[in-house]
Parts: C-alpha cells; structure tokens; sequence
C-alpha cells in the first residue's frame, strides 16, 4: 500500500499529467467562479492544482508560461462579465502560447538531455477543449447582451407578488423568487405581507396594485 501512494505521488512529476491537472484545476476555480455555490468543481479545481504545484515543483517549469495560463481564464471571465467582447478569442491564443512555453518549447535546442517537454498532440486537444469551453461560454455571453431588453421584464407584468417593505407608495415586493423595488399605482399604502399584481414596468421598479379581498383570499387559501 505504501509503495502504491508513493506512485500516486510521482504522477505528478509527469510533465503531461502536471499539465492537465493545472488546467483541470484551473477551469474548476472558474467554473465555482462563473457559479458561485457549486462547491464541487471549486473543490476538485484545488486539489487538482494542489497536484499540478507538487509536479511543476518537481520539473524545470517556467512560470511565465503558467502565469499566460492564468492569464487566459482571466480573459474568459472578463470575456463573460463584459458579456461578449472576443477576450475569450484572446484567451484561447494566450492559453497555446502559455502552454507551449510552461516547460521545454519544442523549438529550442538545449545541449544537454534535461529537456522537458509536453506532448504537442496533448496540447493541440487541450487547447482544442479549452477553445470550445471559452467560446460556447463567450456565445452565451453575447446572446445575454444582445437579447432584447425588456423581455424578461414584460413577462413579469400580471405576476401576483407579496410586499416585503410596505409601499407607502414606494418599497419592495417579492415576485417570481425576486425582490424588485416597486411604486404603487394610485399612491395608496400597502402594507408588509399583503399581495399585490404586477402592471407595469419601467426600468427596474414595478407599478403595481392591491389585490381586491376576494381574490386575495382565494390565493392565501392556496
């Protein structure tokens, strides 16, 4: 059992497999990043980099080539915070060269035997990967920025929600599992806990009115 967790160790001072343990690691980090209370790839992405640095500490690793990767998932969540501005196109061209260069580049020559190279067909698919998951997540990005605005929010126009801050007539309701500030339409106070309807929207807040008795009895008896 020793010898078989002394193997495990040495795994790592496998170029190739301290690579992709990094990238793994690092696209973990980004996806808890991207979102935040999935606990499992935020998890598994440490301890896959935990790995990665005991192998890169055991290789002659050049750590300009591990900081361009870095670097490149840093365009990627740029790339969606902006919401699709082609910093994930960047971002892969940044991803190949940092990887090219994490240890021994193939176009240098060294005269001793010492070199550390990856495997480029190892690189080529990596980077292939990385490409399709920082593009399909730009795609995303874009289709968010580009959609029509006001959509989601006419949708929400007849909702039935419940006041969290009384209206007096300003405050806040809950509708649709969110919370919106809200006006009330004729000006009239609405207390805390009362149902109100959905009429209108501009920008951010909701016109909305009080529920007659009747059909906020038939809700609550729901």
């Amino acid at each position: 059992m020793p010898a078989l967790f002394e193997q495990l160790l040495t795994l790592p001072a496998n170029p190739n497999i301290a690579y992709l343990l990094f990238v793994l690691g690092l696209l973990g980090v980004v996806g808890e990043l991207a979102a935040p209370g999935a606990i499992l790839p935020g998890l598994t992405g440490a301890i896959a980099l935990l790995l990665a640095l005991v192998g890169f500490g055991r290789l002659p690793t050049d750590w300009v080539g591990a900081a361009l990767i870095v670097l490149a998932l840093g365009l990627y969540l740029g790339d969606l915070k902006l919401r699709g501005h082609g910093l994930s196109l960047a971002g892969v061209i940044v991803f190949a060269l940092g990887s090219l260069l994490l240890f021994t580049p193939f176009w240098v020559t060294l005269p001793t035997t010492g070199a550390v190279r990856l495997n480029l067909w190892l690189v080529a698919w990596t980077t292939v990967g990385v490409a399709a998951f920082f593009l399909a997540g730009a795609a995303a990005a874009w289709r968010s920025r580009n959609a029509p605005l006001g959509v989601g929010r006419e949708l929400i126009v007849g909702k039935i929600g419940t006041v969290r801050q009384a209206l007096v007539p300003g405050g806040i309701v809950h509708v649709e599992g969110e919370e919106w500030s809200a006006v009330v339409r004729d000006g009239t106070r609405i207390p805390e806990g009362a149902l109100v309807r959905v009429v209108g929207v501009e920008g951010l807040i909701l016109s909305v009115e009080p529920l007659g008795a009747d059909e906020a009895a038939l809700i609550y008896q729901r």
